[in-house]
């Protein structure tokens, strides 16, 4: 069976396990780390479980 379709005949709630930001320039172009990586930030204090309400389960995909 698959995952999915266990899971829906389980009760499940979606949450947020985690969420990170990056800043861009007004051309789009993101800030980076000197080793050219995108320069990710966090918002620790910041409660993001209201996005959850948004999704859901048929939009979620497993990241492997």
């Amino acid at each position: 069976m698959e995952i999915k379709e266990k899971m829906k005949k389980e009760n499940y709630d979606i949450a947020i396990w985690d969420c990170t930001f990056c800043l861009y320039d007004e051309e789009g172009n993101e800030v980076l780390n000197e080793d050219g990586s995108v320069k990710i930030f966090d918002a620790p204090k910041l409660d993001w479980s209201h996005i959850a309400e948004y999704v859901e389960l048929e939009d979620l995909e497993e990241v492997e």
